[in-house]
């Protein structure tokens, strides 16, 4: 592993080869350039035997021939990777600008060995530098936070002891950052996984194809191309799966394509539904499961992030909640955890991740856990960019054992000075109260609930036309109640007018974390309030014309 009392080498400070690019390279092509050098050089470091292909280079006669040359005698596997970020293309682009040998002496100087940089380090710096040239925004868009690729690796692999092997795939795997912090903890407790992936950046996918050739794995394990438009491992199950996929992703452009899918019913990958097409989220969800092993071969665990919109986003008759009326009603959901916000760079919006399972214990089937975590952060350490909320693995942990027990769960909490939770306490819901507690809060954790308490009745009630247009207004309701009752005994005895649409009667399906759990901020105490307003109007009055003078 890295030495992590050293400050990684950022992004921005490789970035900064390109004031050397200037005037001989069109800004469209830095962010090629810098990568591919980049990567050239983590490449020859990582062997056995460091070469120096880029000294090389930099000191030939003719730097150009001296890279191809270079280049034709590497392995097929490296030499794909190369060929794949247009190495050969870049080196006569930078030739012709009289740059090639400088450039290659500049990375030569670079120290990026793996006895310095970590896989995940420089895992982390190739997300970077891919989203400096792919957007004008700050970095961090493709990051998943460590702590949440921990927390959703100890929660699919829960069953999985020292000795298990498994194939774990991710099918929106940018460049490998998950995947391979996933490998490092599971190879920590003597799990090991053959990784599989696909990624739609053709850059991102040869860095992430580099990541696996320097770990051991089996690069073209990795596809490139588009997840959903064509998958990239038809055919294929597996055991174990992670993914962070892009959050409101517009699926226009494949439109024809996935709707063309959808059509094929059960044989395709989005039969339960198709979400709005300018967020393409649930689409992943649906393709996740669509590669689950079958229960009779042992089953399979999913650990997915999502935001908001995928818990209760759209009515009763929309694709999202018909792909959750799916996943509740073949009880594939196991959890679904509530994480803190602000722990995504750049980010500030509510997330979650989802736990499905199609082999879970018979007493289990068909209820759902829901656990609260917001309260379970601390503040982000220097150096973690515009993060600014971390969770440890101490509150990790707390999250893995609510979710390993088969009872609901209650946190004791003291509030700190920033609103982080310190202390806390995680207890059985029906577990008297600690003594010495006096000064804490507890609140529900987590709670496990029927699946079907998730599916409610959309009903209509229409009343006269007014200007021709009759008056609708559609009602949820408990699956409990029967549609006809719930009218004659709610609306008709105070609107005789109004009549239940019963062709628009549907089921729909929306989760609701605030049912179950409350946040109720205490009031403020009557006399702090009326000083703060007494303080106000003086200021109100103080700015009035002549309010300073005491004058009407």
């Amino acid at each position: 592993m890295a030495d992590t009392a050293r400050p990684l080498l950022s992004a921005a400070a490789i970035w900064r080869v390109a004031n050397l690019l200037r005037g001989g390279m069109e800004p469209v092509e830095y962010g090629p350039v810098i990568l591919a050098f980049t990567m050239l050089r983590r490449l020859e470091l990582s062997r056995a035997h460091p070469a120096r292909w880029l000294d090389a280079v930099a000191r030939a006669p003719d730097p150009l021939a001296c890279l191809d040359r270079l280049i034709a005698r590497l392995p097929a596997s490296v030499r794909e990777i190369v060929l794949q970020l247009e190495v050969p293309s870049l080196a006569r682009r930078l030739t012709r600008a009289g740059m090639l040998g400088m450039m290659a002496a500049h990375f030569a100087a670079l120290d990026l060995s793996p006895a310095r940089y970590g896989t995940e380090a420089m895992a982390r710096l190739f997300e970077e530098l891919v989203h400096y040239f792919t957007t004008s925004q700050r970095t961090g868009a493709h990051f998943t936070p460590p702590e949440v690729t921990d927390l959703m690796v100890d929660l699919v692999f829960a069953p999985d002891g020292p000795g298990t092997h498994h194939a774990l795939y991710d099918p929106a795997a940018g460049t490998g950052a998950l995947l391979g912090r996933a490998a490092d903890r599971l190879l920590a407790r003597g799990v090991t996984a053959d990784l599989f992936g696909q990624e739609i950046s053709s850059r991102a996918c040869a860095l992430c194809r580099a990541d696996m050739l320097l770990r051991g794995h089996v690069p073209e394990h990795i596809t490139c191309g588009d997840t959903l438009a064509r998958d990239g491992h038809a055919g294929r199950r597996f055991a174990r799966m992670l993914s962070n996929p892009p959050f409101g992703l517009d699926w226009r452009h494949i439109r024809d394509t996935i709707q063309a899918e959808h059509a094929k019913g059960a044989v395709g990958r989005f039969a339960p539904g198709l979400p709005r097409v300018s967020d393409g989220s649930m689409l992943f969800m649906l393709h996740l499961v669509a590669h689950m092993r079958a229960r009779r071969a042992g089953g399979a665990r999913i650990g997915v992030v999502t935001h908001g919109a995928a818990l209760s986003g759209g009515g009763a008759g929309s694709g999202e909640s018909a792909i959750r009326r799916y996943l509740v009603e073949h009880g594939l959901i196991d959890t679904i955890i509530a994480l803190p916000t602000d722990m995504f760079v750049n980010t500030g919006i509510a997330t979650y991740i989802w736990i499905l399972d199609n082999n879970r214990p018979a007493a289990r089937r068909g209820m759902i856990r829901l656990v609260d975590a917001t309260g379970l952060w601390q503040r982000a350490t220097s150096g973690s960019g515009e993060k600014r909320r971390e969770m440890t693995q101490s509150q990790i942990a707390a999250v893995v054992q609510a979710c390993m027990v088969d009872t609901a769960m209650d946190i004791i909490q003291r509030d700190g000075a920033d609103a982080a939770s310190v202390p806390w306490q995680v207890l059985a819901h029906d577990a008297p109260t600690p003594d010495g507690t006096v000064d804490m809060h507890r609140v529900a954790f987590s709670r496990i609930l029927p699946g079907r308490e998730f599916l409610y009745r959309s009903l209509t009630v229409t009343r006269p036309a007014r200007d021709g247009v009759p008056a609708r207004t559609t009602f949820r309701v408990g699956m409990e109640h029967d549609p006809q009752a719930w009218f004659s005994q709610m609306i008709q005895p105070y609107d005789p007018a109004a009549r239940l649409d019963t062709a628009r009667t549907g089921t729909g399906c929306a989760i609701s974390f605030a049912r179950y759990f409350s946040h109720d901020v205490p009031s403020r105490p009557l006399a702090e309030i009326e000083r703060d307003l007494c303080q106000s109007m003086a200021r109100l009055v103080a700015l009035m014309p002549g309010g300073g003078n005491g004058e009407p």
